[in-house]
């Protein structure tokens, strides 16, 4: 079960690496996509995110295609993310002293006021920080790892079809030397 559940991720992985590295085009264009429809994740967008991505990357000058494969890569993290953007909103915003002299429903409507606020800010943080930064690196290297990078991963796509073809077909098992 486990190695299924591995083979399926690393496909995935290996897929969306290759989908990416196919783009043609500026690599600038293609960073800012990638980073745009990445950051799309940090904020709640209700399953919606991927869809969105590929917008907001296109609206911003990057790669629609770019876009949606960043949105891609962290959709099934959300729950991650949204502990990270409180994490990170925390510790540049310490919570405040409690109010007192409220009546008795206002400190439910406040917390959940003051809970938004510090996703709300923490995602901002987060989009500007990891943003920038995946944006930097994939157009540091973009340009000039593709054709390489192309090369290895189809020869990677190559031998993991042939290890999944062993792996789940019973006639190639007993034909293994």
């Amino acid at each position: 079960m486990i190695s299924k559940l591995w083979l399926a991720v690393e496909r995935y992985t290996l897929f969306q690496a290759i989908r990416l590295f196919r783009i043609r085009g500026q690599s600038e264009r293609v960073a800012r996509g990638f980073a745009l429809g990445l950051v799309v994740n940090f904020f709640p967008t209700f399953g919606l995110g991927v869809l969105i991505s590929g917008f907001v990357a296109r609206a911003f000058g990057g790669n629609a295609v770019a876009g949606l494969i960043g949105g891609s890569t962290l959709t099934f993290f959300w729950p991650a993310l949204f502990y990270l953007n409180l994490r990170v909103a925390r510790a540049f915003f310490p919570p405040s002293a409690p109010t007192v002299n409220l009546p008795s429903d206002a400190p439910d409507s406040f917390n959940a006021l003051a809970w938004g606020g510090t996703l709300l800010a923490g995602a901002i943080i987060n989009t500007v920080l990891i943003g920038g930064t995946v944006y930097l690196l994939l157009r540091t290297i973009h340009w000039r790892v593709r054709p390489a990078a192309l090369r290895y991963f189809r020869s990677h796509a190559r031998a993991h079809q042939q290890r999944f073809s062993l792996h789940h077909n019973p006639q190639n098992r007993a034909q293994k030397p």
